[in-house]
């Protein structure tokens, strides 16, 4: 073969190889910024619908504070006839806590005792735990919370409200953190948000082993992810749990 055609088909094969290797490279770059961007709008969408829940359990709280506040019949047997044991008080937060969508409902007084339980009725009459009552605030915040005698990780916050123009009562209650919660969050199908607090996962069945996630992405069962972390208002004990996002889609 001619000397120069051969440099000719050399030179040839290299500048194509070259120009290959960019163009390759270039729509590699090009995927992992879309798939970074496309993380980042799954993740505000998470914590947008997380962030309306919250406002959701603020407003349905103080609602039931108000109507509370305004029925006369609670105030008669509770304060007139001191009489707390009454359905129309102990039986108040039972009456809604379904209706509210809540997992949890109470009615306290000032010094944290309890008039009224949805969720564990028979805790009536009960003093609070010690700092329970102090864990929760105007916004939700997770919590831990005894739901007959199950320890059940909760989202919940208080609200104050004022009967017969000034005794204070506070309405305390939210949602579970549960497999029903954790669906909510996910904005399209090919995200499943789960729960992880240690090694337990919540929200996604089949799960053996989850690594932490690490520039973007997760290890599940052994295969890599796109992931993101979201960490949470945590007024609990021991390891704080936190919201994992992970794009599953193949």
């Amino acid at each position: 073969m001619n000397r120069h055609l051969l440099s000719f088909l050399l030179g040839f094969i290299i500048a194509g190889s070259l120009v290959f290797f960019i163009m390759h490279y270039q729509s590699r770059q090009g995927s992992e910024v879309w798939a970074a961007g496309e993380l980042i709008s799954v993740r505000q969408a998470v914590e947008k619908r997380f962030s309306d829940i919250s406002q959701e359990i603020v407003g349905r709280l103080a609602a039931f504070g108000q109507e509370t506040a305004a029925d006369q019949l609670f105030a008669l047997r509770l304060i007139a006839e001191k009489n707390p044991s009454s359905p129309e008080v102990a039986g108040k937060a039972g009456e809604f806590l379904r209706p509210m969508g809540f997992a949890f409902l109470s009615i306290v007084d000032s010094a944290g005792t309890i008039l009224s339980s949805g969720h564990f009725p028979t805790s009536r009459g009960d003093r609070m735990a010690e700092g329970a009552f102090g864990k929760l605030s105007e916004e939700p915040r997770l919590v831990e919370d005894n739901a007959a005698g199950k320890k059940t990780l909760s989202l919940q916050a208080r609200a104050a409200f004022t009967v017969a123009d000034s005794i204070k009562f506070y309405a305390l209650g939210g949602v579970a953190m549960d497999e029903a919660f954790l669906a909510k969050l996910s904005p399209v199908t090919n995200v499943k948000v789960v729960l992880k607090r240690g090694r337990e996962v919540i929200g996604m069945e089949g799960v053996t082993t989850m690594s932490e996630v690490n520039n973007g992405a997760v290890l599940l069962n052994g295969r890599q992810y796109p992931a993101f972390r979201i960490m949470l208002d945590y007024a609990g004990e021991g390891e704080p749990p936190e919201l994992i996002g992970v794009l599953v889609k193949k």
